[in-house]
């Protein structure tokens, strides 16, 4: 069975302290955040920061809630690794288990390089890496990813495979089922339309579809994951927050539409 976690993309509205409340009132125990943005242009979204580690701590023990994953660690051509040492600690201090890697150098060797230092950064936190492929980086499709992972060979990394990034590269419920199953440690859920909108970059960061609001195959998508890898609830709804609705029921119709589907 799937784990869920909420994913603070989800309620960007929300400030991170709050979300394992948020959480807990719709029925989920994990939750997803941001430590650390995709690149400094890019500081757009909620994040825990070292300030607030005693109150998140706070939060989630009060709550119930672990921490699944962390985002956003991008390899880029002048990344220094060791520039991640406090995000990575910060993640070890609110018991991530995994964080999200972005790929954002065109040198596949150097890229690897970056991504297998991360690797060994992160495992000696206890913490495992799983790489997104995405349009908006250098790792665009599945197969990519898969080729990416041979290459390096690190027993803790892996493809973390979002609906939204999978069909929006060009790929399929076949090319997902034909990689191989240990290489996926993650996974990612949301909604869209099979065309995709003017501004895919809006799509992705401020408006996804709940499940069954879109025409993603989710069912077939979920019969295509390994059967025990954790999911994160990634659905940003800023038509819903723009249109009053509150942070509870907006999270509760996601859990609940969720649920539905991998019942």
């Amino acid at each position: 069975m799937h784990r869920l976690a909420l994913h603070q993309l989800s309620l960007r509205d929300v400030a991170p302290v709050d979300l394992p409340g948020v959480a807990r009132a719709v029925g989920i125990d994990t939750v997803s955040v941001f430590v650390t943005p995709p690149s400094p242009d890019l500081d757009i979204f909620p994040k825990v920061q070292h300030s607030d580690l005693a109150s998140f701590r706070s939060a989630c023990a009060e709550n119930g809630v672990g921490v699944h994953n962390i985002e956003v660690f991008s390899i880029g051509p002048d990344t220094d690794v060791a520039a991640f040492a406090r995000a990575l600690d910060l993640g070890a201090e609110i018991g991530a288990t995994r964080l999200t890697a972005l790929v954002q150098d065109r040198d596949e060797r150097r890229a690897a390089d970056g991504l297998a230092a991360l690797a060994d950064a992160a495992a000696a936190r206890g913490i495992a890496v799983s790489i997104e492929f995405m349009k908006f980086s250098e790792c665009r499709s599945i197969g990519a990813g898969e080729a990416l992972l041979r290459e390096i060979g690190h027993d803790t990394l892996s493809l973390l495979v979002d609906p939204l990034h999978l069909f929006r590269t060009g790929g399929t419920i076949a090319d997902l089922a034909a990689c191989d199953p240990a290489l996926i440690g993650a996974a990612q859920l949301c909604d869209g339309p099979l065309d995709a909108p003017k501004s895919a970059f809006a799509e992705a960061v401020h408006d996804r579809g709940i499940p069954g609001e879109g025409a993603f195959p989710l069912a077939a998508f979920i019969d295509a994951l390994p059967a025990d890898i954790p999911i994160d609830m990634e659905v940003p709804m800023k038509r819903l927050a723009t249109a009053g609705v509150g942070t509870v029921e907006r999270a509760q119709r996601l859990v609940d539409a969720t649920r539905a589907l991998i019942r």
